[in-house]
């Protein structure tokens, strides 16, 4: 393998000679663009949203969701075909809907007869195997709290500190007295991207009852990172330690997929995880009334 490349620009760094970095970064580049083409496309709907007849609108919704459906099937058809088990289960933990993977129960047992000793294999299909026994022994399948998770519903989210894009230093206990949704996000992330939509039309429903939201970023280059809250419209309080997956939130929270929220109470428990879509407009609805 050959790296060119700066350290302090992780961006522009070329890896060759790896056929398993390729193919990621491939992967990567082609969700991206899907990913972009998705969100602006879910813009434009949204915004017919009450100026058009349903009979127009309705049939347009439907082919949304066939877009997002066959989108999401492009993490597990790159699951099944690569030869490198990391990139497989990448692939595979960008699915936002635990749900999904658990109705792809093939691709799981292909990987684990193809990669029988991967320890990352192994750590997904467990983890996987725990979801789908917890839901049917009753788990909540739509926001309810994930087992693969360090922070459970009903638990006082741990409190951290990290800085905002000025530099100024954010707590989470700063927002206790309000309903706080503590977002895991970033701006590589492309579920993240396609998510956001439906995050900023709960927020401006519900922003003027005691709601709030903290972004809290994955990221590792900043200019990446605020271009992202301008262009998906993100108007609440950002943090982010530019760290990656080296946060210090991510073993605190037991964070190992994004998207992943948790909405906490005015004390700062956990009453609901993983809301996502109209999952995320429901709960607010209930709670604030």
């Amino acid at each position: 393998m050959k790296i060119d490349g700066d350290v302090d620009k992780l961006d522009d760094v070329k890896i060759s000679g790896s056929e398993a970095t390729s193919e990621l970064q491939s992967f990567m580049t082609t969700i991206s663009k899907e990913s972009i083409g998705l969100t602006e496309e879910m813009r434009k709907l949204d915004s017919l949203h009450g100026s058009v007849p349903d009979s127009v609108f309705q049939p347009q919704v439907a082919a949304m969701q066939k877009k997002q459906k066959d989108f999401e099937e492009g993490f597990f058809l790159m699951a099944d075909k690569t030869k490198n088990p990391a990139n497989a289960v990448f692939a595979i933990s960008q699915v936002r809907s635990g749900e999904e993977i658990i109705a792809h129960k093939q691709v799981l047992a292909n990987l684990t007869k193809r990669f029988p000793k991967n320890t990352l294999v192994k750590s997904m299909t467990d983890k996987i195997a725990e979801l789908e026994k917890s839901q049917g022994s009753g788990g909540d399948a739509a926001g309810g709290e994930e087992p693969s998770s360090a922070v459970k519903v009903g638990q006082v989210a741990p409190d951290f500190s990290l800085p905002d894009p000025s530099g100024k230093m954010i707590s989470l206990s700063s927002f206790r007295g309000k309903y706080v949704l503590v977002d895991f996000w970033a701006s590589w992330c492309g579920p993240c991207r396609q998510e956001n939509p439906n995050v900023v039309k709960a927020y401006q429903q519900f922003k003027g009852k005691n709601f709030t939201i903290l972004g809290v970023s994955l990221d590792k280059t900043k200019d990446k990172w605020q271009q992202a809250i301008k262009d998906d419209g993100l108007a609440w309080n950002h943090v982010s330690d530019l760290k990656f997956w080296d946060s210090a939130v991510v073993p605190l929270y037991g964070i190992n997929a994004i998207p992943t929220n948790f909405l906490l109470d005015p004390q700062g428990k956990v009453i609901a995880a993983n809301l996502r879509g109209p999952a995320l407009e429901a709960k607010l609805r209930e709670v604030l009334k």
